[in-house]
């Protein structure tokens, strides 16, 4: 009978509404006593008391237990209606009795929940029978009370649910404040991994590029050197991009003639195959096509793990490149390339199978060995990306056998540009004894670098840090260089404070940041005249060195006559305009590269957008794409 004490109190304001309501009704009955009575846990209490002559008072409590009616009415739930208590033995110790209540009719009172909240009643001192419109208007009362007791319910509940709604925005706004700061440090750690990842390879490219200048058999090895530092490269950006969730879904989809793909995907994987004692076999369709469009950096990478995953799990067996095509299930003028990547080593387990294209997942045996577990689920993503269909059998013991389906364009001689790409180019001799600066804390970039400086006529002068560099043109009293060259992330004093150093002694000398970070445009301002990323090729150096400094004394420039460059299309000026408008860096320059590369006519004009992109003068690109 005790009723539990966590429900809600009663309003003030209804409570008054409920004073007038009971004199009404005891005015109406023509009963001294109209009550609401509330239930406490040992107790009852008189929540409110009308007529104008009732012994009751508004917070008036009598123990539970003693033969009240009100009693009766809860413990039954029911209604009790008592015309005379006098004549009934079982009401003797009744203490309304005491106060001449003779005469009693009565109902219960529920939360909407069902748990008693206590009585709604009329008392009289004289036997009354209570006619029938009597006990309607009790009833009736009893229906608005419990109706209000509903939306006071309601509004506890209501009000408990904005509580523990604000207490979960407050637990969510602190998850969020945690989440910033993990994201924080993330960046901060994905920035230094890329950096320190990245270096090593500047100098390798570098250096693998000056060698393929040497020509004979130096300069196959060295080829040999530079498509698999680029693969590498490739694999460190995507490791970097997947861990930051920055990895782009965006295509560049270019002519390549599909023999000199396979062939730079043969001799990569040959070399895989070989690392661990393997036999390598290639084998190719006969009537395969002259040139497909596709992202070759894309299907390169795709190729290169399978054929990197089939290495590292297969031991003194054998690794077999397979390439086909089919125009069935392709689109119009297009063609299914089919690859085939098998292996003789240890298998997959059925219960790893279905989660090998899981992110970070690792098979059971496969922990032993080095690796991100990001191989496949790269593949799987571009696969499918693609268009294209990816599909594994392997068996323990016997080995593992994936193939992939890409629909591809097909396409011409016509389409491919076979105009040398300047990155390949080895830097020409325009430095003409002018004098650079280099402020790079890593040996050998440091030592690539000059080699390439100096192959184009400059004088170079280094710093193995920033601290260094600072310290020496603070006692030199030499003419100002033509330019300074820095690296971005350097013990003591970074490339920032290169960067201020030189504005703040000779602030006409421009200042280039070669950056293994993969964003660096507005992390210190416009101090920067332009910005390469690492690993940087010699030709783009060489070219963003020729636009910061102009052509050297002996070069006068051509006479102002000159045509001007030619613009792109309506189309590729909107794509451009989209690009400086959505802040894609990375992407506008992959455009600019494109657009030089397909249209040579352009060329001057994608070498404009080059430069105002590295060092993203926003109004400049705006007015040029107009």
């Amino acid at each position: 009978m005790t009723s539990p004490t966590a429900y809600p109190e009663v309003p003030e304001l209804l409570l008054a509404q409920w004073q007038e309501m009971m004199s009404i009704v005891s005015a109406d009955c023509r009963v001294p006593v109209a009550l609401i009575m509330r239930l406490h846990p040992s107790q009852i209490e008189v929540l409110v008391s009308g007529g104008g002559d009732s012994p009751y008072h508004p917070g008036e409590r009598e123990n539970l237990c003693t033969g009240l009616y009100c009693e009766h009415v809860i413990t039954t739930r029911d209604r009790l209606h008592v015309a005379n208590a006098r004549t009934n033995p079982a009401w003797d110790h009744n203490p309304d009795l005491r106060l001449g209540m003779i005469s009693y009719l009565g109902y219960p009172l529920l939360w909407p929940d069902g748990a008693p909240f206590g009585t709604v009643c009329l008392l009289d001192r004289d036997e009354n029978h209570y006619s029938e419109d009597i006990d309607k208007r009790v009833g009736l009362a009893r229906r608005i009370i419990e109706s209000n007791l509903s939306l006071i319910h309601e509004t506890a509940d209501h009000r408990r649910s904005i509580a523990a709604l604000r207490q979960s925005k407050r637990k969510l706004r602190e998850a969020v404040l945690r989440a910033n700061a993990a994201d924080r440090a993330k960046t901060d750690f994905l920035a230094r991994a890329s950096h320190d990842l990245r270096a090593p390879l500047t100098s390798i490219i570098g250096y693998a590029q000056l060698l393929q200048g040497s020509g004979g058999t130096v300069a196959q090895h060295a080829q040999t050197i530079r498509h698999s530092a680029d693969h590498m490269l490739t694999l460190i950006n995507d490791l970097v991009e997947y861990a930051g969730g920055s990895l782009r879904d965006e295509l560049d989809a270019r002519p390549t003639r599909l023999s000199s793909l396979i062939d730079g995907l043969a001799r990569e994987a040959e070399m895989l195959a070989r690392s661990k004692h393997n036999r390598f076999v290639l084998r190719t369709a006969a009537d395969l096509p002259g040139v497909l469009w596709m992202d070759a950096r894309r299907l390169r990478q795709i190729v290169g793990n399978l054929v990197e995953n089939a290495a590292k799990f297969t031991h003194r067996g054998s690794v077999e490149l397979s390439v086909g095509h089919t125009t069935e299930g392709a689109p119009a003028a297009c063609v299914m390339l089919q690859i085939e990547v098998r292996d003789t080593g240890c298998g997959i387990a059925a219960d790893d199978l279905p989660r090998v294209f899981e992110p970070f997942f690792r098979c059971g045996d496969s922990r032993r060995i080095e690796g991100t577990g990001l191989g496949l689920p790269i593949v799987d993503l571009w696969t499918h990306r693609m268009g294209g269909s990816l599909q594994l059998d392997s068996t323990p013991g016997v080995g593992t056998c994936i193939r992939v389906a890409v629909p591809l364009k097909v396409g011409t001689e016509q389409d491919i540009d076979t105009r040398e790409p300047d990155d390949d180019l080895l830097p020409a001799r325009f430095g003409a004894g002018r004098r650079l600066w280099v402020v790079e804390d890593t040996a050998e970039t440091r030592s690539q670098l000059v080699a390439i400086l100096e192959q184009s006529g400059f004088v170079v002068d280094c710093a193995e840090n920033g601290l260094a560099f600072i310290d020496a043109i603070d006692t030199a009293g030499s003419a100002p260089p033509s330019l300074v060259l820095t690296d971005l992330m350097m013990p003591g004093a970074d490339g920032h404070a290169v960067c201020a150093a030189v504005k703040a002694r000779w602030p006409e000398v421009p200042v280039l940041l070669l950056s293994a970070q993969a964003s660096e445009a507005t992390a210190g301002g416009d101090a920067f005249d332009a910005r390469l990323h690492k690993p940087v090729a010699p030709g783009r150096l060489r070219t963003r060195l020729a636009e910061l400094l102009g052509p050297a004394p002996a070069e006068l420039p051509a006479a102002p006559s000159a045509a001007p460059a030619s613009r792109p299309d309506a189309a590729s000026l909107a794509r451009m305009r989209d690009l400086v408008e959505l802040g894609a860096l990375s992407d506008l320059v992959e455009w600019a590269e494109a657009l030089a590369a397909q249209t040579p006519a352009h060329d001057a004009f994608a070498r404009r957008v080059l430069a105002l992109t590295d060092s993203w003068d926003v109004d400049a690109l705006q007015a040029l794409c107009r």
